[in-house]
């Protein structure tokens, strides 16, 4: 059961966060080639809308299985293994959070102008955009950029755990 919790928690983060990463790095930036604020809007929600339930499934499986290998752990583990396993817990909440946030603000947005939202690029709001909206929008960004930061400490923390299980292993 370990080894397939593992590679479900590893699927599902990189899937999450692969999108995450695309998404933000990439995409908001690349919709600046159309001419039209309101166009790059609709792009950019479609983009993450078509994305969001694929984050959603990478992110909760990744979660049950990270919550299933906390309760497999290792009989006698480390210090080092606690807090890193501790560490990985908050950043499993965090990730949780801010991609819930993500979602809500984008919901908040579009309600807001279902049509599409000026923005220069996808993570910066146009001189168009209405007040309620760019507060969404600025917070979009920081949440994604929360994302981002919880994933690599997610990988980063994965591979210490996994490098502390080999170390009990050999005991």
């Amino acid at each position: 059961m370990g080894k397939i919790s593992k590679a479900v928690h590893d699927i599902g983060t990189a899937v999450w966060f692969g999108g995450t990463l695309m998404g933000t790095l990439a995409m908001n930036p690349a919709v600046e080639v159309l001419d039209d604020p309101e166009e790059r809007g609709k792009m950019v929600d479609e983009g993450w809308a078509l994305f969001q339930p694929w984050a959603a499934a990478g992110l909760l499986s990744a979660l049950i299985a990270h919550v299933a290998m906390r309760r497999g752990g290792p009989e006698n583990a480390s210090g080092c293994y606690k807090a890193t396993a501790a560490a990985k817990d908050l950043l499993m909440a965090t990730a949780l959070v801010s991609s819930v946030a993500s979602m809500a603000l984008g919901e908040y947005a579009m309600h807001q102008e279902p049509d599409a939202y000026a923005m220069d690029d996808g993570a910066t709001s146009d001189a168009e955009t209405s007040f309620e909206v760019a507060p969404a929008q600025s917070g979009l960004t920081i949440a994604s950029w929360v994302q981002l930061l919880s994933g690599v400490g997610i990988f980063v923390t994965s591979a210490v755990l996994a490098a502390e299980r080999e170390k009990q292993s050999v005991l």
